[in-house]
């Protein structure tokens, strides 16, 4: 876990400082280079500039325990981290610890105890243990394990100097004689080993330490679902059936298998290709007569503009046969003429606003950077973007209802226009089933 725990105190002379803190790092040069900081007092002393304690973990993990830092700019957030903990971020209910954030340095999680001393003001020393780290999230995940850990190192320490107190106490009661004499200086702060009686003290909190930046990884996993996982996690079996996670919904038919989309425009002419266009989008019916140019070849290359996989399955396009076919608002005749030539019979009109697909797929379509072959991939890409919309509506509208207020926001969310709701709503009767 990339987080450095620290222990602070808070020292008569030169206030909140820190004096122990535990890092992992990958630079062997952490494990034997002397600290920065050179304490003042016993107090402030804690392994020596000279001292490092490491633990090599099995994984190649290297924990570091030090007096200070090697970075300049975390040694400065250590130091304003055993300020605020001790004297304003205290926690009065003796319960957990308490976090507070700072996009600009870090975020924090602190526990504030005191100690037995009957040499301190007070007969009394603070102290308190931080951790310090850049994921905010990372951090209220494993705040729970974190301040649990925390306590049980805090009552133990608190165990150790009470032991000590006692033993003090018995040979001269520091109450009475600072009663009689007034006298309250006795020098200066003692260190952590002197106030528990501890030789090995710093030892034992470098296990401590270790092993809370070793668990904190280890108890905190992230699952990365995808789309598809989290879909079938909110709507069982959502994604079953034709959808954009079939294992071959990005497969596109190589040139000879099907007529390039610009072919089918030059064929029928660009006017009378937007209006099969915006039919076969919207869900019309398209009814194909043909006496040379074979009409599957028009169904087939059509049929790309819809997340279909067999382009004989196309709900909405079919190829007429051999009696009259009559055009209707919801069928649209494209009919070959003896000059090669097609007519589109359809007594709609198509909208100023076309769909949101529609305009793009046009786009791309004019755009001459695009060959056949890439641009047939980006409007499988637009037609699977557009899928995925429609799977998501619909699971909305069946939890919540059609006009429910998450329906109105996830439209728009999504980008979905009104002149996107007759697409939308075809795409989710033919292919969200």
């Amino acid at each position: 876990m990339n987080a450095i725990v620290g222990l602070c105190h808070f020292c008569e002379a030169h206030g909140p400082r820190p004096v122990f803190c535990t890092f992992t790092t990958d630079d062997e040069g952490h494990t034997t280079e002397s600290a920065n900081s050179t304490p003042q007092c016993t107090g402030c002393r804690s392994l020596g500039p000279e001292t490092v304690l490491v633990t090599r973990d099995e994984d190649g993990s290297i924990y570091c325990s030090r007096e200070s830092v090697p970075n300049a700019e975390v040694t400065a957030f250590l130091r304003q981290a055993a300020v605020r903990s001790i004297t304003c971020e205290v926690s009065w209910s003796k319960e957990g610890g308490v976090v507070y954030f700072s996009d600009a340095r870090g975020h924090v999680l602190s526990l504030t105890f005191q100690l037995k001393d009957t040499r301190a003001r007070g007969l009394k020393r603070w102290f308190s243990i931080v951790v310090l780290m850049k994921d905010k999230m990372l951090l209220l995940n494993i705040t729970p394990l974190l301040s649990e850990n925390m306590q049980k190192i805090a009552k133990e320490l608190q165990e150790y100097a009470a032991t000590v107190y006692d033993e003090e106490q018995k040979v001269c009661s520091q109450r009475a004689l600072r009663l009689n004499t007034g006298c309250n200086y006795f020098g200066q702060s003692r260190s952590l080993k002197n106030l528990t009686g501890q030789d090995d003290i710093f030892n034992k909190i470098h296990a401590k330490f270790t092993w809370m930046l070793k668990t904190g990884a280890l108890n905190y996993t992230e699952t990365l679902y995808t789309s598809q996982d989290l879909l079938n996690k909110i709507v069982p079996n959502g994604t079953k059936g034709i959808s954009i996670y079939s294992p071959n919904a990005c497969s596109v038919p190589t040139e000879e298998e099907c007529m390039p989309l610009r072919v089918l425009e030059s064929l029928l002419t660009k006017s009378v290709f937007r209006i099969v266009l915006y039919c076969a989008l919207s869900g019309l019916n398209i009814v194909i007569k043909s006496n040379e140019t074979p009409a599957k070849e028009i169904v087939k290359c059509l049929s790309r503009l819809l997340p279909v996989l067999d382009s004989e399955c196309v709900p909405n396009i079919g190829i007429a046969n051999e009696e009259q076919v009559v055009p209707s608002a919801s069928k649209c005749v494209l009919e070959e003429t003896q000059e090669r030539q097609f007519l589109c019979r359809w007594p709609g009109v198509v909208p100023n606003k076309c769909p949101t697909l529609m305009n793009r797929i046009e786009s791309a379509m004019s755009n001459n950077k695009f060959n056949d072959d890439v641009l047939h991939q980006h409007v499988k890409s637009l037609q699977l973007e557009w899928l995925g919309i429609a799977r998501a509506i619909k699971s909305a509208v069946d939890a919540s209802g059609a006009k429910s207020e998450p329906v109105t926001k996830l439209k728009q969310v999504f980008g979905v226009t009104p002149n996107d709701e007759l697409l939308v709503n075809y795409w989710i009767s033919a292919f969200c089933s």
